[in-house]
């Protein structure tokens, strides 16, 4: 019997133009069907660019099933067509749909006439429950945690527990793709990886997609398993810098004291940095922890900021103040970790005001730390978040198709999607965010293309002139980098 399972990874520009990570949700979906013998094929459009004509072969091999994942944004629009070429190939062959979009939309989503099935929320034991009624032919009907069309009308079944124990879960197949293709953050150390080591976060940020996708709960991995899962790349790939992918990295300082010093034990020392941490955490270390966290092979740390207005910060239920993101960052000044600071801005009701704030703010931080930079970030509405319902409240309109979403991302929302900023306004966003990514030399190790790496040697001089003084108009550059994105 024919045992083939094929998994698609679609385009994401613009990001691919910056760096191209490992395809982390489709290996963990992975894990399971290949731990018991399944033929897994991952198609990834990011980096194969024979794609299309490798997809279609292999429909033409009769899989089971065909998976894709997709985000919210562009990436839909490679998405739905890859799933009209498994169409194409042969209308048989069920095509799955997980991920952001589909777990935030699943009813629109399955809709689609190419779309099957929908798979809501994590998927590392889900799809492969689907697989095995496809595979038998069995109803989807006890499958929780799915959609599928059933008479032309979705079919939503009950909703599934999250994973609670991450332990438990099979190691990904790294094998199932060319790590040569990957990576993920320059930290002087040769080849990166991904790593994810937890999901979800307990905190409340009105704007954050955790609200939505995990309902506020952290879940993280033991040190031992990361520590294992670290050994494993280090041993079988040779690599030893990581960016733990994760939306939370840790939710007390006992626990990121007990992960600092499993780390810091290691044989093979590493480097890392994380996605997610938050000052508030930070501002608590002594010098104890401080040395533990440069022993642990910590180079770089994402914090979120969000503004440099109080009324903001309250606004958006950020929970922080600017004196714990202060003392956070006269902390980390003492050691030479690269900080990257996200700011966020054209939430509604915001003032230009509270904007120079957030701009005056990054410059304080960026003084007091030389080892840090901001990056500013464009507020997208986010569907099952309470700043959606404020969107709303203030024009935002929301698609009503899961074609209507492809312009849905950090940039092109703002041009194609009723809102309340003006076009003044939003050419000046846009400005502030391109120039935010090359104003300053420490944001280089996150540039992990050719083209990334030679628009900042361009644009650098530019992109500081511009922070400097708080120009923000006339930004003619601004149609460079969307050529260049696109």
């Amino acid at each position: 019997m024919n045992k083939l399972l094929v998994l698609v990874h679609p385009i994401h520009k613009p990001w691919d133009k910056i760096f191209v990570r490992l395809p982390e949700s489709l290996l963990a979906i992975a894990a399971l069907p290949h731990r018991e013998g399944y033929d897994v094929r991952i198609v990834d459009q990011r980096v194969d660019p024979r794609w299309r004509k490798r997809l279609g072969e292999l429909v033409g091999e009769g899989p089971i099933c065909v998976g894709i994942t997709s985000l919210t944004g562009p990436c839909l629009q490679s998405a739905l067509e890859a799933a009209a070429i498994v169409k194409a190939a042969d209308q048989s062959v069920p095509v799955v749909f997980g991920g952001v979009q589909p777990t935030l939309l699943p009813g629109q989503t399955v809709r689609h006439p190419h779309v099957d099935i929908v798979v809501r929320g994590e998927g590392d034991y889900r799809f492969f429950e689907v697989v095995k009624c496809l595979e038998e032919n069995r109803s989807l009907a006890a499958v929780r945690g799915i959609a599928y069309r059933q008479d032309g009308r979705p079919v939503l079944t009950e909703k599934a527990e999250m994973i609670a124990d991450l332990d438990a879960l099979p190691d990904s197949p790294y094998e199932l793709v060319e790590m040569d293709n990957y990576s993920a953050i320059d930290l002087g150390r040769g080849r990166s990886a991904t790593l994810p080591t937890s999901r979800g976060c307990p905190f409340k940020c009105s704007f954050c997609a955790s609200h939505a996708l995990s309902n506020r709960t952290w879940r993280g991995l033991s040190t031992a398993r990361i520590v294992e899962k670290i050994e494993l790349f280090q041993d079988r790939y040779d690599i030893h810098t990581f960016y733990f992918l994760d939306d939370c990295f840790s939710v007390g300082l006992s626990h990121f004291r007990e992960v600092l010093a499993g780390l810091a034990r290691l044989d093979q020392k590493i480097r890392w940095g994380t996605a997610g941490i938050r000052a508030d955490l930070l501002c608590q270390f002594d010098d104890e922890d401080l040395s533990l966290l440069w022993e642990s092979g910590c180079r770089s740390l994402d914090i979120g900021i969000e503004s440099g207005s109080e009324r903001m910060l309250n606004l958006v239920g950020k929970n922080e103040t600017k004196e714990q993101m202060r003392a956070a960052n006269a902390i980390l000044a003492r050691r030479p970790i690269n900080l990257k600071y996200t700011f966020l801005m054209g939430y509604p009701t915001e003032t230009e005001a509270e904007l120079d704030e957030s701009l005056d703010f990054s410059r304080e931080l960026a003084e007091a730390n030389p080892h840090c930079y901001s990056m500013f970030m464009i507020f997208m509405p986010i569907l099952g978040t309470p700043s959606f319902a404020t969107s709303l409240e203030h024009g935002f309109v929301c698609p009503e198709k899961i074609e209507d979403w492809v312009d849905m991302d950090f940039r092109g929302w703002l041009y194609h999607h009723p809102n309340w900023l003006s076009n003044r306004r939003r050419r000046r966003l846009e400005a502030i965010m391109t120039a935010s990514l090359f104003c300053n030399k420490n944001a280089k190790p996150k540039l992990m293309t050719t083209l990334s790496k030679a628009a900042f040697a361009l644009y650098h001089p530019i992109a500081k002139l511009r922070f400097r003084y708080k120009f923000f108009s006339m930004p003619l550059e601004i149609q460079l980098a969307r050529m260049l994105l696109n």
